[in-house]
Order: structure tokens, then sequence, then C-alpha cells
């Protein structure tokens, strides 16, 4: 099944990527270049809105955790909402569950990344 990406910018270098289909090995090179696209020095925030996903692969999650990593690599936060629960299931057999901030909604990820961004701006005045 393919992968339909949508990108959304909320606000200054804020995104949504809105993912539905499958993050396997036929599509995850496709996530992989759209995330290079808007991840950058200036990146904030990126939020994957995985609601429409179906189905995950390990080259799927690897993916994600390399997103993860990058974006913490630049300070910037990021964030996954709405996991069905057969992807949910798959992360937490995994067992890296808990390294992820993972929302049901966005107005719940808005919050939390308005509160990091405070946060860091707080930072850079002292």
């Amino acid at each position: 099944m393919p992968l339909e990406i949508k990108i959304s910018k909320k606000t200054d270098y804020t995104y949504v990527v809105d993912l539905a289909g499958s993050l396997d090995s036929d599509t995850h090179q496709q996530l992989d270049q759209e995330l290079d696209e808007i991840i950058g020095q200036e990146t904030k925030a990126v939020v994957l809105d995985m609601r429409g996903v179906i189905y995950i692969s390990s080259i799927g999650i690897g993916l994600v955790m390399k997103t993860k990593k990058a974006l913490q690599g630049m300070g910037a936060t990021f964030a996954m909402i709405g996991l069905q629960p057969q992807i949910k299931k798959v992360f937490d057999a995994m067992k890296i569950l808990p390294i992820f901030d993972i929302f049901d909604d966005m107005p719940e990820a808005d919050k939390y990344i308005d509160q990091i961004i405070k946060e860091e701006l707080g930072k850079g005045r002292s």
C-alpha cells in the first residue's frame, strides 16, 4: 500500500506531517526525502500525525527513530499523534515507546510544543 504524505507548516519552522497508508520498505525513502526538505537548523518541531498509518515495518520505525534523533541533536522537538492500536502495539513490542512523545491529538501536542519552545526562548534570555 502506498504512503500519502501531507506536510503543513503550523508556525515558523514547526511542521505537521500527516501520513496515511503503510510506512515500510517500499515507502520509507519517500518519507525520508520529504522530512529532509523540512528539517534544518531553524526547525523547532516536527509532529508526525500517524492517524492514517495502518502498517509500519521495522524500517519505518527506524526512520521515525532517526528523525527523532536528528531533531534532538538540533534542539528541536519531535512528537507523534494518533497512533492506531496496531501501530502502538508494534512500538510497545519493540520496547521503544517510552522514548517518544506521543499525544492523542494535535491540541495536546500543540500545548506541549508551545511549552518547550517558551522554555527554550527563556533560556536564551538568561
